[in-house]
């Protein structure tokens, strides 16, 4: 996984390596790599493929490339809350690991990287001044370009490993992130200004080689199956803390939160049904986008 040693996920991780080899009594265990030192998520998904590795967490871009209608829960201005996020996945839980499982995969758990926000060297405190940002965009990330581009924001795709050699060059003036990875990534260093507005809620998941799954024996898969799900959902609230907490660590850094404008508000609204309109149906359908709002309204009701 990309997420350096030392973060958050990578403290869980190995909580949960360490928990399998005592329940399982060393039947089955896990190698942490991280930071990287794998490759990117394309690298991982095919050494998965070769069985060379056997399961990895991925951010939504890693996630899209075995089926790109997970991306649906990363649907700008989708989500409100946290608990309108937990409670469709768990409702679409099954229905997720079913589609996974057609493409090799064994869905273990769910996980998050948080809210993104916008950041840039410079003011962006109206749509025209957003619109001449240089904004980085994952390469091969057709969501994130999709996003930016019904947000008239010109992305400029470059790898996570080369954003801030980016930054640094001035190839690239913006990028968007949750505050933690901000932070762990060191990219807040190099901007001044950060959008205090939450656009997209960027989702993961731990994803297991459908081959190497069922080779366990049935006791133990059913032991990485809960554990896996129990320490997900610890990583889930860790995250969601930890990214609270880096909004503090960027606004004693010297970052500026900016509030959005009523104006900039209304266009990304109006920008974010543009987004829904040009992801259907190239990655996720209008039946399953449906779904997904209909859940939300449906536990906005229930919070009445």
């Amino acid at each position: 996984m990309v997420m350096p040693e030392g973060s958050t996920w990578t403290h869980i991780l190995h909580d949960f390596a360490d928990a399998v080899i005592e329940e399982t009594g060393g039947d089955v265990a896990f190698k942490i790599y991280a930071g990287g030192i794998s490759g990117d998520e394309v690298d991982v998904l095919r050494k998965m493929r070769v069985n060379r590795l056997h399961a990895g967490g991925f951010s939504g871009v890693g996630l899209g490339m075995v089926l790109p209608e997970i991306r649906v829960f990363e649907a700008p201005l989708l989500f409100n809350t946290y608990e309108e996020i937990d409670y469709v996945k768990e409702k679409m839980f099954d229905d997720f690991a079913a589609r996974f499982e057609e493409k090799g995969y064994v869905l273990l758990g769910f996980a998050e990287a948080g809210f993104v926000y916008l950041f840039s060297k410079q003011r962006i405190d109206t749509m025209d001044r957003l619109k001449r940002t240089r904004m980085w965009v994952w390469k091969g990330d057709r969501v994130a370009e999709n996003f930016l581009d019904s947000f008239g924001v010109q992305g400029y795709p470059l790898q996570l490993a080369d954003v801030n050699t980016g930054l640094e060059t001035g190839m690239i003036d913006s990028f968007y992130s949750p505050p933690l990875a901000s932070v762990a990534f060191q990219w807040y260093a190099r901007v001044e200004y950060m959008l205090d507005f939450p656009m997209v809620n960027s989702t993961g998941a731990l994803l297991m080689n459908k081959r190497t799954f069922y080779d366990l024996d049935p006791k133990n898969r059913e032991i990485v199956s809960r554990l896996v799900r129990q320490y997900a959902a610890r990583l889930v609230r860790l995250t969601r803390k930890d990214n609270a907490e880096a909004i503090d660590v960027l606004s004693q850094a010297g970052i500026t939160l900016i509030p959005p404008t009523p104006e900039q508000t209304a266009s990304f609204k109006r920008s974010a049904e543009k987004n829904y309109e040009m992801s259907m149906p190239s990655l996720y359908s209008k039946a399953l986008f449906d779904q997904v709002r209909g859940l939300i309204a449906e536990h906005r009701n229930q919070a009445k």
